[in-house]
């Protein structure tokens, strides 16, 4: 298993040879476009909320589609001249396990998201199509961003930035960014010292180790208003940067963020890929949602696996191999249907896996 997300972790770093040319479509500056994803277990709609636009574009300028279906959402966006296709992103969404909970069967659930793309030059249409367990498509949203007419707004830059490693340009480089919760700026301390000790969770572990001169890791310098994080099933409610909580669809340890919106807001001071939430906390907590966002609480012996159990979730979309602990979750896979997630099989399709890399004589 080892070898196999060693070699997802360095797809995710090498660009495409045929790519297409970014200047001819883009402009060196981010859009972000946020959105509500709203439904239950039967419907499901997107709704476009507002465009934001500034910085420098940080991702790749030459890996522009994504190279793998992994999420279970698509957005793709065209050229609306040419119809041709300039960008796309895979990516999964915590409204997608929500509608497999017992409350999404009969409740409307509506969940903030954010995409994030090159600013284009030009008219694009964009595109949102979901998929199910049965890897069947929805196309669920189709609109026009035009850069010349569309109202957007500017970035505001509020928070210093803290360099924890700096590997290679943004460019040329995974970009992980820290968003601390539920620290105040009486925790300040605990605060720099956490971040610097997260990043080397991450740095002393393979394959990031022996990638650390493609990594670049950051912190947002944030602060709330108290210090905790919400618990409800403990009856604590605390006022902090992001309003991270725990029991998230129903599950006491799931500890989220609900306000995405704000979370992308407050990074957008920072080059970032990725955003890790640092949450401050001792009660044992975290998640991982694949091209999405991950968390994890500061305290406890586990913290340096959780970091990178939830960074396997969310940069290279594998899937959770136990089944012993408590879910909320009830919609499975199918077993006749190979799952997108790489580490996972139903044997309907082994062969496209690492069926190769299992010892002949091993009972499959």
């Amino acid at each position: 298993m080892k070898k196999l997300i060693v070699t997802l972790f360095v797809t995710l770093l090498i660009c495409a040879m045929q790519a297409q040319d970014f200047d001819q479509y883009f402009v060196d500056k981010t859009l972000r476009i946020d959105y509500l994803h709203i439904g239950n277990k039967e419907v499901e709609n997107f709704e476009i909320k507002t465009f934001h636009a500034g910085g420098t574009w940080n991702g790749t300028h030459h890996f522009l589609e994504a190279p793998h279906r992994y999420g279970d959402v698509l957005f793709e966006a065209f050229d609306a001249t040419t119809g041709q296709l300039i960008f796309s992103k895979s990516y999964s969404c915590l409204f997608n396990e929500y509608r497999t909970t017992e409350r999404g069967i009969h409740e409307i659930g509506s969940f903030e998201e954010s995409i994030l793309m090159p600013f284009p030059k030009n008219k694009i249409k964009i595109v949102f199509t979901t998929y199910n367990r049965r890897l069947e498509p929805t196309q669920l949203y189709e609109g026009f961003f035009d850069p010349k007419q569309t109202p957007y707004q500017a970035f505001v830059k509020d928070y210093k930035i803290m360099n924890l490693h700096v590997g290679n340009t943004p460019d040329k480089a995974l970009d992980i960014l820290f968003i601390p919760d539920g620290y105040t700026k009486q925790d300040k301390k605990e605060m720099k010292y956490d971040m610097k000790r997260f990043a080397d969770y991450i740095l002393n572990c393979s394959p990031f180790k022996e990638n650390a001169d493609k990594i670049n890791i950051r912190a947002i310098e944030g602060y709330s208003e108290e210090s905790g994080i919400t618990d409800p099933n403990n009856h604590i409610a605390k006022t902090t940067l992001l309003n991270s909580s725990y029991n998230v669809i129903d599950l006491d340890r799931y500890l989220m963020c609900l306000n995405v919106w704000q979370m992308n807001a407050v990074a957008d001071d920072a080059p970032y890929d990725i955003i890790v939430i640092v949450a401050n906390s001792s009660k044992y907590g975290g998640g991982g949602i694949y091209n999405f966002y991950c968390t994890v609480n500061n305290e406890g012996k586990y913290s340096d696996y959780v970091i990178v159990h939830e960074l396997g979730h969310l940069l290279a979309g594998l899937g959770d191999e136990y089944y012993s602990s408590e879910v909320s979750t009830m919609d499975f896979y199918p077993s006749d249907v190979e799952p997108v997630e790489p580490n996972l099989t139903t044997l309907v399709n082994f062969e496209s896996k690492w069926k190769d890399l299992v010892d002949t004589s091993t009972p499959i």
